[in-house]
């Protein structure tokens, strides 16, 4: 299947908790490489709702959670996409229904911590130290690109 016909085959919707366990599975993928932390099915299930999944033929291939981290600030956190998904535009469906997502509820700016800075460059992040994260960054991502965008501003092609 080409990318396009994957990305028109690919639905992406606000998460259940029925989701929790596909997410999990998903998420754990990530989590030995430190590029995630892990969350459990608890967790998930009750912030179902800060969850968006993209399906493909009734099956999760991909999610994001948007977790807020202060009134106006959100964080791209658990962004994973199946291998057999990977490089078909799932990520980059989920990280722009994040983004409507985002905006809908207010947030000014999103931003993300990870190693993929290439990935959130090239959607319009910039490299930005956010002051409220020198207290809180743990170990596992105190080495990690903080890459932040600004959603009140039209985006930026690259």
């Amino acid at each position: 299947m080409t990318r396009s016909q994957l990305k028109s085959a690919v639905a992406v919707r606000t998460a259940t908790p029925a989701d929790a366990a596909a997410i999990v599975a998903l998420i754990d993928l990530n989590v030995p490489s430190g590029e995630l932390l892990p969350r459990s099915p608890e967790f998930v299930e009750l912030q179902a709702d800060h969850f968006l999944v993209a399906e493909h033929d009734g099956r999760v291939v991909g999610c994001v959670h948007l977790d807020e981290y202060a009134p106006s600030l959100a964080e791209v956190r658990s962004l994973a996409v199946a291998p057999a998904a990977q490089g078909r535009g799932v990520g980059i469906e989920l990280l722009a229904a994040l983004e409507r997502l985002a905006r809908v509820r207010g947030y000014a700016t999103v931003f993300a911590v990870s190693n993929s800075g290439e990935f959130f460059r090239r959607r319009g992040y910039d490299e930005r130290h956010i002051p409220e994260l020198d207290r809180e960054r743990s170990s596992v991502s105190r080495y990690k690109g903080v890459h932040a965008k600004d959603l009140t501003n039209p985006p930026r092609l690259r």
